[in-house]
């Protein structure tokens, strides 16, 4: 079985509000320790990780959520 993982390329703003590269934005179950989702944001300065616990994945998660429905709300009101 494959770990279940997404894989997003993007745009990074590390600095603001100047410094821009495109980037990725990783998520992935850890393979030692099935409780660890580990998040992590690379580009050409290297790569950052957070493991984070299930509860904390489902928090992130929800707070994208959140923004995606408030910025679509936002576009419906203009």
């Amino acid at each position: 079985m494959t770990t279940p993982r997404i894989d997003l390329e993007t745009k990074v703003t590390r600095d603001q509000p100047v410094t821009q590269a495109t980037g990725s934005i990783q998520v992935s179950t850890d393979e030692l320790d099935d409780d660890t989702i580990t998040l992590s944001f690379g580009g050409p300065w290297g790569i950052t990780y957070a493991d984070l616990t299930p509860e904390d994945a489902h928090a992130v998660a929800t707070a994208l959520e959140d923004a995606v429905t408030a910025c679509q709300e936002g576009s419906a009101d203009e």
